[in-house]
């Protein structure tokens, strides 16, 4: 088992119609880091597809 970082993301939230804050964990491996949780319905959400705020996070999985 990796090692478990938590990093903040901050944007605008479609479902709560303002900005939020989003704190995500992600677990460290040789070859990359990989999302294992956010403190948001992303996944849910009717605009996971869409949402800007969990692409930072996403992205930031393939750094």
């Amino acid at each position: 088992m990796g090692e478990i970082i938590e990093e903040f993301f901050n944007g605008y939230c479609r479902n709560f119609d303002m900005t939020q804050t989003v704190i995500c964990e992600f677990e460290q491996f040789p070859e990359g880091l990989r999302l294992l949780d956010s403190s948001c319905e992303y996944g849910v959400c009717q605009y996971s597809k869409d949402c800007t705020l969990m692409k930072q996070a996403l992205a930031r999985e393939k750094e």
